[in-house]
């Protein structure tokens, strides 16, 4: 939604989008926080 009414966001936050909120799995989130993310917001 930021990107189409072109909200202004953070550079050190990197949204990517998937197909379904389904295919994100707890290893996923696990992983981007073991790589050094502060955090991770799931939307559906």
């Amino acid at each position: 939604m930021a990107g189409t009414i072109r909200a202004q966001y953070p550079t050190t936050i990197r949204p990517i989008r998937v197909n379904c909120t389904a295919r994100v799995t707890p290893s996923l989130i696990m992983r981007s926080i073991g790589n050094g993310a502060d955090g991770v917001l799931v939307i559906g």
